[in-house]
């Protein structure tokens, strides 16, 4: 047995190595690759401002909004929340306000995660556009 590995010149280990080490080479081509698409892909910081905010892309917007209320959701404080509109509230609602709040000047220099906290709250009296 050992003679016929000599033979074929690999044995099953060293195939197996080759293969395994061609794995993580292609594993690596498609981080990389996916990460360079995540890169082309519109984003928006927590620390960007209203400026920014209204000249987003509408898609940047919309992620930012689904980010934004899983972090609302799971915070305690929503717990206490009595507001029906902001029980109500979704990820295209929570767009909706952020565009309320970046509509007055004032609101210009604070920042989109402290906006995000704010504007909820802030027009939780005023029902949601439906889409």
């Amino acid at each position: 047995m050992v003679q016929h590995k000599q033979r074929l010149g690999f044995s099953w280990q060293q195939v197996l190595l080759l293969l395994l080490a061609w794995l993580v080479w292609a594993t690596g081509l498609l981080l990389v690759a996916s990460s360079a698409w995540a890169a082309t892909e519109p984003a928006l910081s927590g620390k960007l401002t209203g400026p920014e905010w209204r000249q987003a892309d509408p898609e940047a917007k919309q992620a930012f909004c689904r980010k934004a209320f899983q972090a609302f959701r799971a915070s305690p404080a929503q717990s206490y929340i009595i507001s029906s509109n902001v029980q109500a509230l979704t990820p295209e609602g929570l767009c909706q306000r952020l565009d309320q709040f970046y509509q007055y000047a004032i609101h210009d220099e604070i920042p989109l995660n402290q906006a995000a906290n704010i504007a909820p709250l802030l027009f939780s009296d005023q029902p949601l556009e439906q889409p």
